[in-house]
């Protein structure tokens, strides 16, 4: 490993954010039941890759021949045949889900 990737910081995770997590890590120990349906992600891929924009697109997720598939899409489209379950929560309060799968 070179020197450069050794002192770059992580994108994300518990070394990117240690108080962050350490939080997180107290709420699930104290929600031990609801922790086990919910898990952190690093949204690295779909903002900063795929730069998508939750305020316009939503990410419709569906099973696929044993495959999770997520598309993002306007969401003008999405809820006027809004037919699924949102599974991914806005981390501020503009009350749009920001991922819908199927029930």
């Amino acid at each position: 490993m070179n020197t450069a990737t050794m002192n770059t910081k992580p994108a994300c995770g518990p070394e990117r954010d240690p108080d962050f997590f350490d939080e997180v890590g107290k709420l699930f120990a104290k929600y031990p039941e609801a922790a086990g349906r919910y898990a952190v992600t690093c949204r690295r891929l779909e903002l900063d890759i795929l730069r998508i924009d939750f305020g316009k697109q939503v990410g419709v997720t569906r099973v696929e021949d044993g495959r999770v598939v997520t598309e993002f899409i306007d969401r003008d489209k999405v809820e006027r045949s809004a037919h699924h379950a949102c599974c991914e929560w806005p981390r501020d309060d503009d009350g749009k889900c920001n991922r819908i799968c199927p029930e």
